[in-house]
């Protein structure tokens, strides 16, 4: 029997919810043992690698997403023919990618030596990780274009059974190898690059499953890529989106490192894990709803879109002002007990990045503007990324890590929360953007009262003891959720039509 939209989205967004705290779980405890056993040094050095990385993969200019927008009405009609074409010109395109990221791959390795020079490490630990790194994102490009039809399809729970799944594997490997073997570092560069082979092949599989007649190539890709034009067209325009999002998730450690050591690299990236955790666990959850809404455009219900707009709107605040909140009075804590007193944040950046993460927890408008296809804003993520890494440069050079912080703050407050929901009311949504901006300082209103009072009531979190930490937080979350909840079902249609969308799907469990 086919599945709903609403189904195919908790479906979705179930597995993926699952698998993320696994994987967080994990990676939590990756990160204490790496530390532990090989240092913050050794733990610097491959976060900055990893965003040096991610400056080779904007290349991918978000070819990806272009290509699953491009998807929707094909699948909808089930036109074979054009998804097929549609995604050999995906594989065509990555085919090109992949040469341009190689060869960017050995230009920076030349530069090693001048941007690890004041690293006290060998510099194979820097080249071996670039290397193994790499290897796996090419295999991206080369093998794994094709899971593009899993996600636009609402099938994104069988990309997610794979690639986490072996994922969680991989950590719990690292871990028991770093642990108690003599391997060290290189033990955990060979599980890299094994898994990122299991991982490649699992997923391809799954693709050749599920869609036996997906018959890709190369040459029909280069062959057609004219006649999908659309896909050149996005792809053009998501490039300055790409870059804007490296520039506000990447740039940020390389900052850091430019003005102090990779100590402080590694401070920073405890607390970004503990952030981006937050952030990847929403948009696992929210993010299988994306398709069902590319759908529903293709259809063109456009009430149909607007509540449900109203819904995600509601849903998405609410949950992110708990996490936020949860994440505020329960992180210094968390921190001490998972890696020690000596790997806390001072109070303003450590708000900073609770702000930050509020922020990008809240992008209400992303998942709809993808959607629609509204990449033509060219002008937005240019203006965000100028603010960004310009303010960061200049205030970090003067307040150091708060000035960093507060740089990538300024930029999203412009940007995402102010010029993206206007520029979906009017392009996609074709509503008048004032009731929204009404309705978000609303809930700002309702999401920062409750935190006073129920800070105020319950006070802080200062148990280091897992039991102890656990249900403080816990308090907290209920006390919290169940204020806001509350306010906002008295005041908002959007929360309560929500309600009833939840209780309607338990009725019928």
């Amino acid at each position: 029997m086919t599945k709903t939209r609403t189904q195919n989205s908790l479906l979705n967004s179930k597995v993926s919810l699952l698998y993320y705290v696994l994987i967080l779980a994990a990676t939590f405890i990756s990160r204490k043992v790496f530390i532990d056993c090989l240092g913050s040094e050794v733990l610097g050095l491959n976060t900055t690698v990893s965003n040096l990385l991610g400056l080779l993969n904007l290349t991918e200019l978000g070819i990806g997403v272009a290509v699953s927008f491009a998807l929707y009405r094909p699948l909808f009609d089930d036109d074979r023919k054009s998804i097929i074409e549609i995604v050999s010109v995906q594989g065509w395109l990555y085919k090109n990618i992949a040469i341009v990221v190689s060869v960017g791959g050995m230009i920076m390795m030349a530069l090693f030596p001048w941007i690890f020079a004041k690293s006290e490490l060998p510099l194979w630990y820097a080249y071996s990780t670039f290397s193994v790194l790499l290897f796996s994102s090419l295999l991206g490009y080369f093998v794994n274009y094709k899971q593009i039809i899993l996600t636009a399809d609402q099938k994104q729970y069988k990309v997610v059974l794979v690639t986490k799944t072996l994922t969680f594997v991989k950590l719990i490997a690292q871990i028991l190898l770093i642990r108690y073997s003599a391997w060290g570092y290189q033990g955990w560069l060979v599980l890299e690059f094994v898994f990122s082979i299991f991982i490649a092949w699992g997923l391809d599989y799954v693709v050749r499953r599920t869609y036996p007649w997906l018959k890709t190539s190369f040459r029909l890709g280069k062959a057609v890529h004219k006649a999908h034009s659309v896909i050149i067209t996005k792809t053009k325009q998501l490039f300055f989106h790409q870059v804007s999002a490296y520039i506000l998730f990447q740039t940020s450690p390389l900052v850091i490192y430019a003005y102090t050591d990779l100590t402080l690299v590694a401070i920073y990236g405890n607390y970004i894990l503990i952030s981006s955790g937050i952030v990847s666990l929403l948009e696992s959850v929210f993010s299988g709803i994306v398709p069902g809404v590319g759908n529903l455009i293709a259809e063109g219900k456009r009430e149909a879109i607007q509540r449900v707009f109203n819904e995600y709107f509601a849903c998405r605040m609410l949950v992110a002002g708990i996490v936020c909140y949860c994440l505020w009075v329960g992180g210094d804590a968390f921190v001490t007990m998972w890696v020690g007193k000596e790997f806390l944040l001072a109070p303003i950046p450590f708000a900073l990045v609770v702000a930050i993460t509020f922020v990008n927890t809240t992008r209400v408008s992303a998942g709809f503007t993808s959607a629609y296809g509204l990449f033509k804003d060219i002008w937005a993520p240019i203006t965000e990324a100028c603010l960004n890494l310009g303010l960061s440069v200049l205030l970090g050079y003067y307040w150091g890590l708060t000035g960093i912080l507060i740089g990538v703050l300024i930029s999203l407050l412009l940007i995402v929360v102010t010029w993206k929901p206007y520029f979906l009311h009017r392009e996609g949504l074709q509503l008048p953007v004032w009731p929204y901006f009404l309705k978000y300082i609303g809930y700002m209103a309702v999401l920062f009262g409750s935190v006073w009072l129920v800070r105020t009531a319950l006070g802080p979190i200062e148990d280091v003891n897992v039991f102890g930490w656990l249900l403080g937080v816990l308090k907290h979350l209920v006390g919290y959720g169940l204020l806001a909840y509350v306010i906002l079902v008295l005041f908002d249609r959007g929360m309560r039509d929500f309600s009833g969308r939840v209780l309607r799907m338990l009725k019928l469990k």
